[in-house]
């Protein structure tokens, strides 16, 4: 296993995964029939293990440094936000409307940049967490939820926009 070393190692890395995930889940490999083979299930289930353990990497190593201003905040919007009350049913509308790239301006949702997004990812509940994957180039986004002071949110969050963020800091050494 590759170890990571700085945080731009590990936004390229997480583009692999994403990559690689993105790959599995349209079946590329093996001529994009379904059922999707067994192989590409595993690297499903595979990438996004790593990918889950990528992001709660840079999510805890670059929050601490911004705790103590040792590195500015990025003002990119990396994903959407929703506070409140949602369903299952606003999940599915995500996947069905394009995800991130189809909410953009979608009412009731707010931008949320690098550090709020980073706390999200922190701080997820796993149970409703999904993703969206587009066809072609247009994106893997993550979705999450959880709670904040007792209310709900519902996160959107663009794997590309997250890695450009990261990589738009100056790079830092992953303290593990």
């Amino acid at each position: 296993m590759w170890q990571r070393v700085t945080w731009h190692e590990c936004a390229s890395e997480l583009k692999s995964v994403s990559e690689q995930f993105q790959d599995a889940y349209w079946n590329r490999r093996y001529g994009g029939s379904y059922p999707r083979h067994p192989e590409a299930e595993r690297m499903l289930v595979d990438s996004s293990q790593r990918g889950v353990e990528i992001l709660r990497s840079l999510a805890l190593a670059i929050r601490s440094e911004q705790d103590f201003d040792m590195i500015p905040d990025n003002v990119s919007t990396v994903g959407l936000l929703k506070t409140g009350e949602f369903s299952i049913e606003d999940i599915l509308e995500i996947k069905m409307n394009g995800g991130f790239d189809g909410h953009t301006d979608k009412e009731g949702y707010a931008n949320i940049r690098l550090r709020e997004c980073l706390n999200k990812i922190a701080h997820a509940s796993p149970n409703l967490s999904g993703f969206y994957v587009g066809s072609g180039k247009s994106g893997h986004d993550i979705i999450l939820t959880g709670v904040n002071r007792r209310k709900n949110w519902l996160a959107i969050i663009s794997l590309n926009r997250l890695i450009d963020a990261v990589v738009s800091l100056e790079d830092f050494p992953i303290n593990e």
